[in-house]
């Protein structure tokens, strides 16, 4: 009989070791019952040794690590052979009981392996009774020090997460990272696990910011002591990308999933279930990114394995289900969705019951389905479930929950309750900007701006809703005005405010950081212009040096962020705005934004927002709706009568006749331009009369419009001035000198000097990079040179401008810049090794120190292009001076003429020596060269525009 037990004890054990291994042991041990007469004790111990091998096994191959899902909410543990392993420790335990030879630690022991094996095959009310009881045990016997007490804790946090219980999670879970801390140190498997499992619940409660540094040390402490072929250490590589996907960085989140994908399946099968769990995350990676295919066919693949497997009711299969049923919503295969999302709802509801986050997701799904195929009375009730479910195991503040009740918003919308989607909506968007004043701080710019890549559209579809509700609920134009006040342009005045709380801190230690980013930067200027060969030959790491740069700037952002009160968005309405207009003075703020009717269409409004000083109507609303064509083809119309010097009859009527009729009686405006706006000159549109906006208004260009409550700082200013221009280009001759720059710089130079001002020339070999990156602070910096911006038809080659184009394609702050002595080198794609090659590129003016530069004139052509970002102005020379810190910068928008250029900055200056208005003085001279060249060709090619 005691035979017979022993044997089946190994039998159950077969998971644990390969079959082979098992006949030889089954033979083995055969041999020494029957040579050795083995007791039932002994074969008893060997039985225990070789499970607890198995156990030690199994926690080092992350039993106790919670895997983030795709769905930011599932939390399933991963285990292929849990089934087995229970009955095993079931039989050993009741085989030990039965014969009283546990005492009663042991038995809480058993207890909590027991509980893990429930809680892996998703019995979870059981598995809780389980460590419940392990954990009375333990306190019972005073065993608050044995690791297992602490182990049952932390697993009470990881159970309590997995089926949404997020507050008590919180509280289990810090208390076991602490226990573990204290018994077995942070060098062990059980710390490393609970920093990865709290890093994660933060996640899937909305605090990126310290679940990101948690993550880290996560990373770092399994690299540290348990290696990195460890499963512990895949599962955080995963859940960090899973951050980052949160964040919409998904090009940092790709190669982390994938380096996690490729531990587990050198260690595993491809059908092994931690396998497949981590390439079901990889599907949501690429449908995010527009990768369908590849995201279906893994997707379908997974759908299979559990399938075949009889799985068809794992809380795995239910989340693969929701996540395909997203993607044939963007795939357009609407046929298909409907019955996915029940079924994985009728799944989530059989295992979790009725409260439960990924319930909530998927619930969520199904409502806006209905709500998209216009039925709204089947969308309504589910909309609202899953806003309790998110209400009850989130909070009010979490992003899904705010989410939810955007989601309500826009089915009131569609439902014409307008003033119920309005309520709901500035709940929403006042919560949305509370978010980015939280995150906002401690990220880098590249951060931030793929952060507000996903929040930026919740403001496009309230835009749209506006356009369509306004006439209801005229209040609505108020909170739009306002909206765009706070976020146009948040990217940058952000980044800005950052840099200037650094330099104006008596932090040095915080300076001397932000010196090294500084150098950092400087650095990856001059490597973006190497080949990769020569990259390798001087063995530099590009990808390296980029991620080192960010850290800095990350540390910089957060050590900024101890300033936090002060880098907080100021909350301005259009009301401070409207104080600062007189009778004949208006702001208008332009918006671009994509058309949301069930969805986001391929059409495109503009919103010109109309402020003026009326107090019973301060805002019109004018609405261009053909976007498209006004960034296609009518654009192309304006483009080509400027170069060809012909009359434009058609633009103003496209671009701004229905505006004009909100500006009776007004003469001054004030503009914060948007998307194709910042590419024509208003001052160049004629009407019908034959008069152009440059003789009808005084247009005024700004960032946003929220400049005109900005209080100037009243100081004496000593004025001075450093020109260049005229520079030696060298090289082959390909790049035609300027004669005209060199009398532009001495004109000025000449108008300066007779005014008793301080002014300083650089022409010929001295007109280089270097002493523009030597000069601190000119009031102002005149560069007259020949500009570029690199169209997408140029990166056929490999170098342009001594400038890697596969590194523009990814930067375009490398598209554009200015041509300086000795750039005709660079210009002949020789390997440039300096930081004077004689191209000073847009993402090398941005470390420029022009704090407190009043004006930067780029006398070149064509460096006003760059990207156009919606909300954000354009990616090019024009943003890079203004994060340098200048107050406003000149630039042009197509190529210039030498002859006409040289004569409007001469009697720009003129001007400015008289009247110290640059604004004024720059109008004037616009007007004084119209007389001598009325097409707008030569008077309207540059603009002045204050950040």
């Amino acid at each position: 009989m005691r035979k017979l037990i022993v044997i089946i004890l190994g039998i159950l054990l077969t998971p644990l070791v390969s079959q082979a291994q098992f006949g030889k042991f089954l033979k083995d041990k055969a041999k020494s019952l029957a040579s050795e007469k083995i007791t039932l004790n002994n074969a008893k111990s060997l039985v225990k040794e070789r499970l607890e091998k198995a156990k030690e096994e199994y926690d080092s191959t992350s039993f106790n690590y919670a895997i983030s899902l795709s769905d930011n909410a599932g939390l399933f543990e991963v285990r292929e052979r849990q089934e087995r392993q229970k009955k095993l420790l079931l039989n050993y335990l009741e085989y030990s009981d039965n014969n009283n030879e546990l005492d009663p630690l042991q038995k809480a022991r058993l207890l909590v392996d027991n509980g893990e094996m429930l809680y892996a095959n998703n019995k979870f009310k059981a598995a809780k009774r389980a460590f419940e009881l392990a954990k009375i045990a333990f306190e019972s016997e005073s065993a608050q020090s044995d690791p297992y007490y602490a182990k049952t804790v932390a697993n009470l946090g990881l159970l309590a997460h997995t089926v949404g219980r997020y507050t008590k999670s919180e509280e289990w879970t810090l208390q076991g990272m602490s226990l573990r801390e204290e018994v077995l140190g942070k060098q062990s498997h059980g710390y490393a696990a609970s920093i990865n499992n709290y890093a994660l619940l933060l996640k899937d409660l909305g605090q990126y910011n310290e679940s990101e540094r948690l993550m880290k040390e996560s990373i770092d402490l399994h690299r540290k002591y348990i290696g990195e072929k460890s499963m512990g250490y895949a599962v955080s590589l995963n859940n960090k990308a899973m951050l980052f996907q949160s964040l919409g960085r998904y090009e940092e989140a790709i190669p982390l999933m994938k380096q996690s994908i490729k531990i587990v399946g050198d260690q595993s099968k491809s059908k092994n279930v931690n396998y497949q769990r981590l390439m079901t995350n990889l599907a949501l990676l690429y449908h995010e990114m527009g990768k369908y295919e590849e995201a279906e066919a893994i997707y379908l693949k997974a759908l299979s394995i559990k399938e075949k497997r009889g799985q068809k009711k794992h809380p795995d299969y239910a989340h693969t289900l929701n996540n395909l049923a997203s993607l044939y919503m963007d795939m357009e295969k609407y046929d298909k969705v409907e019955s996915m999302l029940k079924q994985a709802i009728e799944i989530y509801e059989a295992k979790f019951g009725e409260n439960h986050p990924s319930l909530a997701t998927t619930v969520s799904h199904l409502g806006n389905f209905y709500r998209f195929q216009e039925d709204y009375e089947k969308a309504l009730p589910l909309l609202k479930k899953s806003l309790a479910i998110r209400k009850t195991t989130l909070s009010e503040y979490h992003p899904e929950y705010i989410q939810s009740k955007e989601d309500l918003a826009i089915l009131a919308w569609k439902s014409r309750e307008y003033d119920r989607a309005a309520t709901l909506y500035k709940e929403v968007l006042t919560q949305t900007l509370e978010f980015v004043d939280t995150y906002f701080p401690p990220m880098s710019e590249a951060e931030k701006t793929r952060y507000w890549e996903i929040l930026h559209p919740r403001f496009e579809r309230f835009y749209s809703f506006v356009n369509d509700g306004y006439k209801e609920i005229p209040s609505l134009l108020k909170d739009m005005y306002g909206y765009q006040l706070f976020t146009k342009g948040i990217l940058l005045s952000t980044s800005n405010r950052i840099k200037q709380q650094i330099l104006t801190s008596d932090d040095e230690s915080l300076k001397s950081l932000y010196f090294t980013w500084v150098d950092q930067k400087e650095s990856l200027a001059r490597y973006y212009s190497y080949s990769n060969e020569e990259l390798k030959d001087e063995d530099i790491n590009l990808d390296s040096m980029v991620q080192a740069a960010n850290s800095t700037e990350k540390q910089l952002s957060s050590k900024s962020s101890e300033f936090n009160d002060n880098l907080r968005q100021v909350n301005i309405t259009y009301k401070e705005v409207m104080k600062k207009l007189s009778a004949q003075q208006a702001a208008i703020e332009i918006v671009r934004h994509r058309v949301f009717e069930q969805n986001f269409t391929d059409q495109v409004s503009y919103s010109a927002l109309v402020l003026t000083n009326n107090p019973d109507n301060p805002i019109e609303l004018v609405k261009l709706t053909n976007g498209k064509q006004l960034e296609t083809r009518y654009f192309k119309y304006y483009n080509n009568a400027i170069h060809q010097k012909v009359k434009d009859e058609y633009s103003y009527d496209q671009y701004w006749a229905k505006i004009s009729e909100s500006l009776k009686g007004i003469r001054q405006i004030s503009i914060s331009a948007d998307g194709i706006f910042h590419q024509i000159n208003l001052n160049t549109l004629q009407s019908s009369d034959g008069q152009f906006n440059l003789n009808r208004y005084d247009i005024n260009l700004v960032g946003n419009t929220k400049s005109l409550t900005t209080v100037p700082v009243s100081k004496s200013i000593t004025y001075n001035a450093s020109l260049i221009g005229f520079p030696s280009y060298g090289g082959n001759g390909d790049i035609p000198e300027l004669p005209g720059t060199e009398v532009e710089i001495d004109n000025i130079y000449g108008l300066l000097r007779q005014r008793k001002l301080t002014a300083s020339r650089f022409k010929g070999e001295e007109a280089s990079e270097a002493n523009i990156k030597k000069m601190e602070n000119p009031s102002i910096l005149h560069i007259a040179t020949h500009g570029f911006f690199l169209e997408d038809a140029q990166f056929r080659k490999q170098k342009l401008f001594g400038i890697q184009t596969e590194n523009a394609q990814k930067n375009p702050l490398l598209r554009s810049g200015l041509m300086l002595a000795n750039a005709g080198e660079a210009s002949s794609n020789m390997s440039i090794s300096n930081d004077d090659n004689g191209i000073l590129t847009a993402y090398e003016a941005m470390n420029l120190t022009l704090a407190n530069t009043d004006l930067v004139v780029l006398s070149a052509c064509e460096t006003g292009l760059g990207d156009v970002k919606t909300g954000e102005g354009v990616y090019g020379l024009q943003r890079a001076f203004i994060v340098a810190g200048a107050k406003a910068v000149v630039m042009s928008l197509w190529k210039v003429d030498d002859q006409a250029t040289q004569a409007l900055m001469t009697a720009f200056y003129r001007e400015w020596v008289i009247n110290k208005d640059k604004h004024k003085s720059f109008k004037i001279a616009q007007e004084k060269l119209m007389e001598k060249y009325p097409d707008p060709y030569y008077w309207g090619a540059f603009i002045l525009i204050n950040g």
